[in-house]
């Protein structure tokens, strides 16, 4: 698992990543109609997992797991008048986020056991599967 300081062409590039997804939202205009199929945001009422709330953080340079709340259904996208390509924007901001070595842990994980087992869940003993489960 990387736990070394990101190098300085990576932070570069997660700076660029970071204000081309701060563009995308720059178009907001704040309507809040995204919101409404938003299926995060139905779940945890919270204006910071909306979409709209996403564009909020991003242009406040404040950055936790948010991004990686998304669950990239394009929703929000076929919602919005102005027709802003949310996930496009927050797919930038995710790969920001761990060119910065801040990416979620449990995404390292699952990689990591990927590469040593050659599955998700770090099971060495596994057969070829009846049936693959995925996202």
């Amino acid at each position: 698992m990387p736990s070394d300081k990101p190098s300085k062409a990576d932070r570069i590039a997660a700076a660029n990543l970071m204000e081309e997804a701060s563009e995308v939202f720059d178009n907001c205009i704040s309507c809040g109609m995204c919101k409404s199929l938003c299926p995060v945001f139905k779940i945890l009422k919270e204006e910071r997992v909306s979409p709209r709330g996403k564009g909020i953080v991003l242009s406040d340079k404040v950055m936790d797991k948010i991004l990686f709340e998304c669950t990239m259904c394009k929703a929000c996208e076929e919602k919005c008048p102005l027709n802003i390509k949310v996930c496009e924007a927050v797919m930038k901001g995710r790969e920001a986020m761990v060119l910065k070595g801040r990416g979620l842990k449990s995404n390292e994980e699952m990689i990591e056991n990927v590469r040593k087992c050659g599955n998700p869940f770090g099971d060495k003993d596994v057969k070829d599967p009846e049936k693959l489960y995925c996202c």
